[in-house]
């Protein structure tokens, strides 16, 4: 009779142990679904995301590894030109730098921010203050050169492309 109740004892425990591991997967699988779904409503809202530069700050000339870079800071201003809040309060996601290119996609620097839980409200914007740009000098001095040669600078000749990390995978966002 003992052995019976403790045969009977551990069906009841294995049986329960099955429950709680299927448990535990199905939450675990809907997690992963829930939060990649996340992640694609971020990337798409953040392609709407405008970035622009509005105050510049603290220029210095360095010379590193044989080569000569400009660094200083610059406020950025991310705009929402939508009618939805942006929101990426995920910790996983974080905005991580800024890459400068010239007319002709040549990179011409970038930007370390490192911000994370980003929120803009719908049709507004927020300012991220003091972020250190670093430009390579020698593309610079080329750009300048060949603004001056031609008398035609457009802002819009500098493009700039975000790199935003999202549990741990970056992708480009221009």
């Amino acid at each position: 009779m003992l052995a019976n109740s403790q045969n009977l004892y551990l069906k009841i425990k294995e049986m329960s142990l099955k429950k709680i591991v299927i448990g535990v997967g199905i939450v675990g699988v809907a997690g992963y679904f829930f939060l990649e779904y996340k992640v694609k409503k971020i990337i798409e809202q953040f392609e709407f995301v405008k970035i622009y530069p509005v105050a510049f700050k603290k220029l210095d000339a360095k010379w590193n590894d044989g080569k000569p870079f400009v660094t200083f800071n610059l406020d950025f201003k991310l705009v929402n030109p939508t009618s939805e809040n942006f929101s990426a309060q995920i910790l996983a996601v974080t905005l991580k730098r800024i890459l400068f290119y010239d007319k002709k996609n040549i990179l011409l620097g970038s930007a370390n921010v490192n911000v994370s839980a980003v929120t803009i409200k719908a049709n507004s914007s927020i300012v991220i203050p003091n972020v250190p740009v670093k430009l390579d000098l020698q593309s610079a001095i080329t750009n300048i050169l060949s603004v001056v040669n031609t008398n035609n600078f457009n802002s819009n000749d500098i493009r700039m492309e975000a790199i935003v990390s999202i549990l741990g995978t970056e992708h480009k966002i221009s």
